[in-house]
């Protein structure tokens, strides 16, 4: 939103070889690592006498690291504290066990019910805890758990009782070959953490994260999102289980319990929770340096434990995520582009069936909090293809109504039609039939590039699911490109094209505020609420704000302004509704409110401040 200059623009500094070498580290010990991984029953063969051992090592590694992605989705990128992966480990574990001892068949068959179990487990838990904060989630999640390891010493005809189940094997399968599935079972899920992370749907998952009401303001429904990431959490926390239950040949309920679950913990951050490469970094470090003490096994807890807390002092964000915050993990500051280009048709409205039908309507609107008539009757019509503004004093309701038009208030009376249909009753509804809405405070997602953010606006546009994400479908593939397109487009509209690989947090705050409504845009709404948003910005981040509203505007968007900035509004809106003590007390053009006596006695207090509003 800065205004244009006419100072050269500065060349990039060229990178240094040791720059270029730093960033190519990552990729490059990735690639010395799978080498290592895939040679590692033959190096052991060739150097040990005991390769068995070793081969199991790393294959126990493999599995925890498995795990621990589990437990990244859920915690790192759903932002659901779990306590309850080693009870899905242990569930995972019993089904395997189940499976391939007393019913014979085929260990393949065994994952697969762990996997169905783990999912299903997941998802009731999820289900009967929706209204849970993140500390009480924690707690059900850890009841949970408790639940799972005693049912597992009790229901002795499945789960053998304390003694669990012996004779697990992968029938058919060398020690070697089993190495190898391991591996492959890890490169599968890392696969799917990151296709997940780099999708709509992810998008989506840490949209609500990060803010559940912002996330339903653009059409993301936050329990469907909650529940799929935890769902498939456990799907493949039982995977681990199972694989964990063949390596070791039996399963019981000790598997389960609280204690086993520290490398995990540890691991996840250590390397870096909300980080793809974190979990799997985190857990090959802490089995390297276990081994390396394993003759002082009785200290295991308490260098795990001390481990844990000097990660978290030291190196909050673990080993990769300090690492993408440094200087060379992050993508350079970008700078200020010129508005370019025009909207994506896109994202256009729709011509309406009957111009005369308001895009947006209230009717008799009423909600009070207690004694407070915070909206006592408040009548607002909002015609397609205008701006209008919401003005009046602090406390008079401003907010307050938008809330209700937009369903994150429940109205104790009164009607909200959407072109001249009833609304919906559920916030996520109203911006899935085109009513986005721009909170007051900005509510961007700060751990997500400025690109990211727009993509997720538009993730209420994109009709592919689960499935077509983690698989990278062809139609999943031709959307995924389309909707990077129409963000460039919308960025390069806005000027912030130069800004797209850049966290959305270290933006400035008019350019914050300029990409809640680009974001905003991009879901394609029919209506676009904007709640105070020239507040704090500067006169050149006022003016380009003001061009953007009339461009929507002349798109056929209907732009609800509210807004304490006089000037700001006379200039752009096209019509004025005024709210004092929760009633409209004047609605009209600008000069017939500017002139009205109501109005300044309401909102200036003296009617001799009238040269405010001209």
């Amino acid at each position: 939103m800065s205004a244009p200059t006419n100072a050269p623009v500065k060349a990039p500094a060229r990178s240094s070889p040791l720059d270029v070498l730093l960033r190519w580290l990552p990729a490059a010990l990735t690639a010395v690592a799978a080498v290592v991984l895939l040679a590692w029953p033959a190096i052991t063969d060739f150097y040990s006498y005991n390769a068995s051992y070793y081969n199991g090592l790393v294959a126990s590694a493999a599995i925890s690291a498995i795990l621990t992605i589990s437990l990244n989705l859920s915690m790192g990128y759903g932002g659901l504290l779990s306590m309850m992966h080693t009870g899905m480990q242990l569930l995972g574990g019993y089904a395997v066990a189940y499976v391939t001892v007393e019913s014979g068949l085929p260990w393949l068959a065994g994952v697969a019910l762990a996997m169905v179990l783990g999912a299903v487990f997941s998802g009731l838990v999820l289900v009967i805890s929706l209204r849970a904060t993140y500390l009480y989630f924690g707690m059900i999640t850890l009841a949970a758990n408790l639940i799972v390891v005693e049912g597992g010493k009790s229901w002795e005809a499945v789960t053998g009782g304390v003694n669990g189940i012996v004779g697990v094997a992968p029938g058919g399968l060398t020690k070697i070959q089993f190495y190898y599935v391991t591996l492959v079972a890890l490169v599968l899920v890392y696969v799917v953490q990151r296709n997940l992370i780099h999708s709509g749907v992810g998008r989506a998952v840490m949209a609500v994260k990060e803010s559940p009401d912002t996330a339903a303001a653009m059409g993301i429904r936050p329990t469907r999102t909650k529940t799929l990431v935890f769902t498939l959490s456990g799907a493949i926390a039982g995977l681990s289980g199972g694989l964990y239950a063949l390596q070791l040949g039996f399963i019981n309920p000790d598997v389960g319990i609280l204690d086993n679950g520290l490398v995990f913990f540890v691991g996840l951050f250590l390397g870096g929770i909300g980080t793809l490469a974190g979990p799997v970094l985190g857990v090959a470090l802490i089995a390297t340096v276990v081994e390396l003490i394993k003759d002082y096994a009785r200290y295991t807890t308490l260098f795990l434990g001390c481990t844990l807390l000097l990660a978290m002092m030291l190196v909050p964000k673990g080993v990769v995520g300090t690492w993408r915050a440094s200087r060379l993990g992050r993508p350079a500051d970008g700078e200020d582009h010129e508005p370019s280009g025009g909207l994506p048709e896109s994202v256009l409205p729709a011509a309406a069936a009957d111009p005369d039908v308001p895009a947006l309507e209230g009717r008799g609107l009423v909600k009070h909090f207690g004694g407070v008539k915070a909206v006592d009757g408040i009548d607002i019509s909002v015609a397609a293809g205008s701006v209008h503004g919401v003005i009046g004093p602090n406390g008079s309701g401003k907010s307050t109504t938008v809330a209700c038009l937009t369903r994150f208030h429940k109205v104790d009376s009164g009607d909200v039609l959407i072109c001249g249909e009833p609304a919906p009753d559920r916030p996520f509804a109203v911006a899935e039939r085109g009513v986005t809405r721009v909170f007051q405070v900005p509510h961007l997602f700060e751990q997500q590039s400025v690109l990211d953010n727009v993509l997720a606006g538009m993730r209420g546009r994109e009709k592919y699911g689960l499935p077509s994400a983690l698989l990278r479908l062809p139609a999943y593939r031709r959307r995924e490109a389309a909707s990077r397109a129409e963000a460039a487009q919308l960025l390069a509209f806005a000027g912030l094209s130069g800004r797209s690989a850049q966290l959305a947090g270290s933006l400035s705050h008019g350019q914050k505020r300029l990409l809640e409504v680009v974001r905003a845009v991009a879901s394609g709404p029919r209506v676009l609420i904007l709640d105070e948003p020239a507040t704090g910005l500067v006169p050149a981040e006022i003016d380009a704000l003001a061009r953007l509203c009339r461009a929507f505007r002349d798109h056929g968007l209907a732009v609800v302004l509210i807004e304490h900035n006089m000037d700001f509004v006379m200039r752009v809106c096209d019509r004025i509704t005024v709210i004092d003590s929760g009633k409209v007390i004047a609605c009209g053009g600008p000069e017939e409110v500017r002139a009205d006596p109501a109005v300044l006695e309401a909102y200036l207090g003296r009617p001799d401040l009238v040269e405010d509003l001209t």
